[in-house]
């Protein structure tokens, strides 16, 4: 995807990442991408990702927050710093400016993107040619947001936390012991790279039913994970803590010490058996073949 950009994805979607690779092909064509979607002509300001992502975050999280209330967010101790006072502003405003200045961060965060992975780039060049040659830096999955299409990352958003809120409500209605809270940090990191990556692959059809299912997996294995594992407090829900760190949690758990050495002997074939499925092995040592 990103055409050779010198890094890769040292976050909690690394394997969700490589899924989607495989299966967003036979979800869409990739021609018929997010950018190229045809929306009605009242609709044709949502293309703008500034007015799309403030738009979308008044929707969400304004409704969120006017649910919870002045009381509660005014609440210090429960919010922190960032508590709502009655005092300087009024609730709808300050619901109104909290989901317009999330717009704002992710704006400089897509806009900055380029910058920071060429810098970081060149500064690694001096360990990747005399400490670990042919080495490069793994960063922030929000480093590849960049390369892919801006509508991308609302739209996994966006049909992330749909999947997820559905699921909670079925986990409500179903009157499941563990009750899973949407987090931030899953919803939007994880289903955001989803579908930037699906919708380069798959295009737009991908890109949403992906992100989708990837809503519906934190919650309904999240749960899983604290049944099975045990936990008390929560589970930290990544798609990769809850795709394969589920069952490695439980070798873990259960296998003890073997379990830690098949999880050891696992990562550690993995790029031993990418090295050797490299059409070109000079280039993949080099650190070339990202986009293959």
């Amino acid at each position: 995807m990103t055409g050779g950009g010198g890094f890769a994805i040292g976050h909690q979607q690394q394997f969700a990442i490589w899924f989607v690779d495989k299966v967003a092909p036979f979800f869409g064509k990739k021609e018929e991408n997010l950018d190229d979607l045809k929306l009605p002509s009242f609709l044709n300001i949502f293309h703008d990702t500034v007015v799309a992502s403030a738009t979308l975050m008044l929707v969400f999280f304004g409704g969120i927050l006017f649910l919870l209330g002045p009381e509660i967010m005014s609440n210090a101790d429960l919010i922190g710093t960032g508590a709502y006072s009655p005092e300087k502003q009024a609730f709808f405003m300050y619901v109104t400016q909290t989901a317009f200045t999330f717009s704002v961060y992710l704006f400089i965060l897509m806009q900055g993107v380029r910058m920071f992975v060429a810098e970081l780039t060149n500064a690694f060049q001096g360990i990747s040619s005399k400490l670990l040659p042919g080495s490069f830096p793994a960063v922030d999955v929000a480093a590849s947001y960049g390369f892919g299409s801006s509508n991308a990352v609302l739209s996994g958003f966006a049909f992330g936390l749909i999947g997820q809120l559905i699921t909670i409500a079925l986990l409500v209605i179903f009157k499941n012991p563990v009750l899973i809270i949407t987090g931030f940090v899953p919803v939007f990191f994880d289903n955001a790279a989803i579908a930037v990556y699906a919708d380069k692959r798959g295009g737009w059809k991908a890109a949403m039913a992906l992100s989708f299912i990837s809503g519906v997996l934190q919650v309904a294995l999240g749960a899983i994970a604290v049944t099975l594992l045990g936990l008390t407090g929560g589970y930290h829900g990544n798609i990769d803590l809850v795709l394969p760190w589920l069952p490695i949690g439980y070798l873990f758990k259960y296998m003890g010490i073997i379990g830690y050495v098949i999880t050891c002997v696992f990562f550690l074939a993995i790029p031993q058996l990418q090295y050797a499925k490299a059409k070109d092995k000079e280039a993949y040592y080099r650190g070339e073949t990202q986009a293959e």
